[in-house]
């Protein structure tokens, strides 16, 4: 029977571990190399037309509504997307801090002396004084705040105290303004107190989106798409890197009003490029910049071999069309059509391989092998990048195997002024403060010691039995003498929540451990504005620890002190 041979493409397939042979095509001789040609086709003419355009049409519905905190039932808040997501949900309401305080302050005094009013400063500075904390709990802020006391106001309390009697045109009875200054005085205020309320993004009293137990964020956003409402959740949002695949779908409920606008784009069909790609032609040199045939790659690196077959195979199979959509913005594309080179219009359907999608948003409830998803492509209203400061609170989530226990390290907390306080080195100062003058010798007596010290800032997080193989770990305390008997030693930072019960989850503690931040972020947005902030970090953590913490001891005691 006569047989018909053809090759549609000619992929490489390499038998042993090497695939340089199979990517590097070496070239034995000319004839050789015309017969490679043929084999992939070169010389092949096809009936078939070349993509010179293409027009796309759609619907971007925008987001009108989002909701703080991972329950599903709390009321929705109207999102006019003038914030990006990540300053809408991480913003917290900062701790007093004395060196924001007096910049601020500094501020309300510039802008009485471009008013001519210089000589308000000191009753400023008397009426609103800054505070001092003491030398010895945070020497660096003892030392700022004792340099400005006397300079500038505390702007916090100058923020409060003009804030109402501006708004009914009035000014405090504590500042004695001549009532010729008054107008001047009530307009550079007014000046100051709008940019002092911009300064810094802060949240409302109703938002609730850093869950402690399970130290991460939980939100969810709401449109209208194609007239149905849906509601996007991000439930685990921990490390400031906010995309669409931070979200899931969740059917929604009705949104206060529908916005959004019919997508039209018609453009030509460009071929994707990008740098190092393979050439086209068979015969064609290239430009060395990447070597695919120096790729190495171990059988089980499957993920490699994929690339390099993309690359080398299917490179020059996809063609780009640029859509302009808006900033978040749920768009649902309804229909695609191709124009080649003969004129032909070709209506291309969207991909139903249940086992490959691109940018598809998977259901809240999918588990594993789960095929749902949704063909919308979610542009969520959030950061390129952003400025983030150094941690100003850090705390470290770590297990120790050796006393059977899970630890929070306060490693940093806030100062006063706003700096960073070092626990360690905190306790170092108190440990050798009461350590004894000399060396602990044979003689000295032994005494009983129920446990060794555990460092202060080493907070215990205790094992809890909720229900059969279900634990979570509860904040503990470590008793510390003082002169009026025991106390437990509270977490100073407010990551651990001190004077509040913590429960954490066990599996937010993982034996790699986790270390989680508190740090300003500033961004420009969309439109020109800046945000600055205060958002929270969880990363991984660096492994097991070991506090050194044991029971039942016998220690040599100082004969002069014990």
């Amino acid at each position: 029977m006569p047989s018909i041979t053809s090759w549609t493409r000619l992929e490489p397939r390499a038998r042993g571990t090497d695939m340089r042979p199979s990517l590097e095509a070496r070239v034995h001789d000319p004839l050789w190399l015309l017969g490679r040609q043929w084999q992939i086709g070169e010389f092949q003419g096809e009936d078939a037309g070349t993509p010179i355009a293409a027009r796309l049409r759609g619907r971007a519905d925008r987001l009108t509504a989002w909701r703080p905190g991972p329950d599903p039932d709390q009321p929705e808040q109207p999102y006019d997307g003038s914030l990006p997501l990540e300053a809408l949900v991480e913003r917290e309401t900062p701790a007093p801090d004395a060196r924001l305080a007096a910049e601020t302050g500094q501020h309300l005094l510039r802008l009485l002396t471009a008013a001519g009013l210089t000589h308000y400063r000191s009753p400023l500075c008397a009426a609103y004084p800054i505070p001092t904390p003491a030398a010895e709990t945070d020497p660096d802020s003892f030392r700022y705040l004792t340099l400005m006391t006397g300079r500038a106001p505390d702007g916090d309390q100058a923020a409060a105290a003009l804030r109402g009697p501006l708004a009914a045109g009035t000014l405090p009875a504590a500042l004695p303004v001549d009532p010729a200054d008054r107008a001047a005085f009530r307009a550079a205020a007014t000046t100051w107190l709008t940019w002092y309320d911009t300064l810094v993004t802060r949240p409302g009293d109703d938002q609730r989106t850093w869950q402690p137990a399970r130290q991460e964020y939980g939100f969810a956003v709401s449109a209208r798409s194609d007239g149905t409402p849906v509601t996007l959740e991000a439930a685990e949002y921990t490390d400031g890197n906010l995309d669409w695949y931070s979200f899931s779908l969740r059917p929604g409920r009705s949104t206060p009003d529908e916005s959004g606008e019919d997508v039209v784009a018609t453009a030509l069909a460009a071929p994707v490029t990008y740098p190092g790609m393979p050439a086209r032609r068979w015969w064609q040199f290239e430009d060395s910049r990447v070597d695919f045939g120096g790729i190495e790659a171990a059988p089980e690196d499957l993920g490699r071999m994929l690339l390099a077959e993309f690359a080398t195979v299917y490179g020059n199979d996809w063609y780009l069309l640029p859509v302009d959509l808006p900033v978040g913005s749920l768009t649902a594309v309804h229909s695609l059509v191709v124009i080649d080179t003969f004129g032909e219009r070709t209506l291309v359907d969207r991909i139903r391989d249940p086992e490959w999608s691109m940018f598809e948003l998977s259901h809240h409830d999918a588990g594993p092998g789960d095929e749902r998803r949704a063909d919308r492509l979610f542009l969520p209203p959030a950061l390129g990048t952003s400025l983030e400061g150094e941690p100003v609170e850090e705390v470290l989530l770590t297990r120790d195997e050796q006393a059977n226990l899970a630890w929070a390290i306060e490693r940093f907390v806030e100062g006063v002024a706003g700096g960073r306080i070092d626990r360690f080195t905190q306790w170092q100062a108190r440990r050798a403060a009461k350590a004894p003058d000399h060396e602990p010798s044979p003689d000295d007596p032994l005494a009983y010691r129920l446990m060794t010290e555990v460092p202060d800032h080493w907070i215990p997080l205790l094992p809890y039995e909720l229900a059969p193989g279900r634990i979570e770990l509860r904040r503990g305390a470590v008793r510390r003498p003082t002169p009026d008997g025991e106390m437990p030693v509270e977490p100073q930072g407010r990551l651990l929540l001190p004077g509040q019960p913590l429960s954490l989850h066990e599996e937010e503690v993982p034996r790699e451990g986790a270390t989680v931040t508190r740090s300003w972020q500033y961004a420009r947005w969309t439109d020109g504005s800046s945000h600055l902030w205060l958002g929270r970090r969880k990363r991984p953590g660096r492994g097991e620890s070991s506090s050194g913490l044991m029971f039942d001891r016998l220690v040599a005691v100082d004969r002069t002190t014990d």
